[in-house]
């Protein structure tokens, strides 16, 4: 089934969820969220697009979301997000009220 793609391997993550996201998904936190990657890296579109299908009910508000890795905003969603097993994926909506 190879079709010389480069290695996938499958980084474990935490989750934090905040606010509105918390609400709809239930939980503050997950820990060891698989992350299917290539060699590591994964845009942050995709980071998003996998704790969605993970979570339908985030569907309602992943346009407005913002993620953040070890506590530094992907403000690209496009770029590539270098991942390790450990690292922090907070799922942050807009604040209201501001």
């Amino acid at each position: 089934m190879s079709q010389g793609h480069r290695s996938e391997e499958v980084i474990r993550v935490n989750l934090l969820f905040f606010a509105k996201s918390r609400e709809l998904v239930g939980t503050s936190s997950l820990v060891n969220f698989p992350l299917p990657t290539s060699e590591g890296r994964l845009s942050g579109s995709a980071v998003l697009g996998t704790i969605c299908e993970r979570f339908p009910e985030l569907a309602a508000i992943r346009d407005s979301v913002i993620i953040a890795h070890n506590e530094q905003y992907c403000e690209d969603l496009t770029e590539p997000i270098n991942l390790a097993n450990g690292d922090e994926i907070a799922v942050i909506p807009p604040i209201a009220g501001g």
